[in-house]
């Protein structure tokens, strides 16, 4: 979510504080803004018959964290409520078919998962990935699970 659904980095800038105080500070993750288009991208892969999840690695040791995140998707994406994963090790989540868009793949053991992994950032941000998608979905004609995480 973080950093590809979430603008994690935008609200630490507007706050002047670290991620490690973001992280820990009640209410945070409730405040946090979408990343430009995410709302719509994500909307986007849903309507092109991807099946589409969200996951995201919660910071250790802050229950507080994962009722936040969830309480984020039901309010900005309701139609993921049921497709919400909650894990510190992304590695183990989909198959060779599937894909998993994250921004900070050497964390949470991104190298590990067994489909194909997108790396969002500057350059590879929305457009461009809707964009590998298109192109995904009319070569292949089926659809496969995408998982936008952080």
């Amino acid at each position: 979510m973080d950093g590809v659904i979430v603008d994690f980095d935008g609200y630490a800038l507007k706050l002047d504080l670290t991620a490690d105080e973001i992280k820990k500070r009640p209410g945070a993750y409730l405040s946090m803004e979408p990343m430009p288009g995410a709302i719509e991208a994500v909307r986007m892969l849903i309507g092109m018959g991807f099946d589409v999840w969200a996951a995201t690695k919660p910071p250790t040791g802050v229950a507080l964290a994962y009722s936040e995140k969830a309480a984020w998707i039901f309010e900005h994406l309701p139609e993921l409520r049921s497709r919400l994963i909650i894990t510190h090790d992304k590695g183990l989540l989909g198959d060779g078919g599937d894909y998993l868009i994250d921004d900070r793949p050497h964390q949470a053991n991104c190298d590990r998962f067994a489909g194909t992994l997108i790396v969002f950032r500057e350059g590879n941000g929305w457009p461009e990935i809707l964009d590998q998608f298109r192109k995904c979905s009319t070569s292949t004609g089926q659809s496969s699970n995408a998982t936008a995480s952080s």
